[in-house]
């Protein structure tokens, strides 16, 4: 086992904790229903799924708001899942659909917050945000793919150094180095400016 070898598989590991997060950040606020007067409620993943109730308390009389169980809570589920499994073996065809899992994971994600827009006959509107429990989802299904990018990348360049033709592992190789690279970089910076997100009015 040569080191990219084992940086191959130091990368299968940590992906494999970024899709276990999922789970634990579910237990986290998922989402915040805020307006400008400050923010109205704050539900987790697993609350989401089971169905919440929003009250708005500047309308008299208060008005109850029920959602049923938020089916796209239940797909980040499932997607995390899928790519837990495909961490288990290396090669590029696992990195693929892991990849795909953890893009898949993302699109859900935004689906399961938007899904708390208000409801057409409330008056008092409110803006879906992603609470502290949904940007860490982000950052791990966003690490995830960052982890598979650098996994192609370390199997292209150890195949590259085993074979004769060349010329097309390192092609690949040098494709998905750049692209962890900057999707690492782009990850850093959405880590560090989430927090800056204001009040939507």
């Amino acid at each position: 086992m040569d080191n990219w070898a084992r940086f191959g598989l130091a990368t299968r590991v940590l992906k494999a904790l970024s899709n276990a997060s999922v789970f634990l950040f579910l237990v986290l606020p998922l989402v915040a229903l805020s307006n400008c007067g400050g923010t109205l409620a704050k539900f987790t993943g697993y609350e989401a799924l089971q169905g919440t109730a929003v009250s708005t308390d500047n309308v008299q009389p208060a008005i109850y708001v029920t959602f049923g169980a938020d089916w796209w809570v239940l797909a980040v589920m499932i997607f995390a899942a899928a790519g837990l499994g495909s961490a288990w073996r290396g090669g590029i065809p696992r990195s693929l659909i892991g990849g795909a899992a953890a893009v898949s994971g993302l699109i859900a994600l935004q689906a399961a917050i938007g899904f708390f827009d208000p409801p057409t006959d409330v008056q008092a509107g409110w803006s879906p945000e992603p609470a502290n429990g949904g940007v860490a989802i982000g950052a791990a299904f966003a690490s995830v793919i960052v982890f598979e990018l650098a996994s192609i990348a370390a199997r292209s360049w150890s195949e590259a150094r085993g074979t004769r033709d060349r010329g097309e592992w390192t092609a690949i190789g040098c494709v998905a180095t750049s692209f962890a690279i900057l999707l690492g970089l782009a990850l850093i910076v959405y880590v560090l400016t989430i927090a800056t997100g204001g009040c939507r009015c």
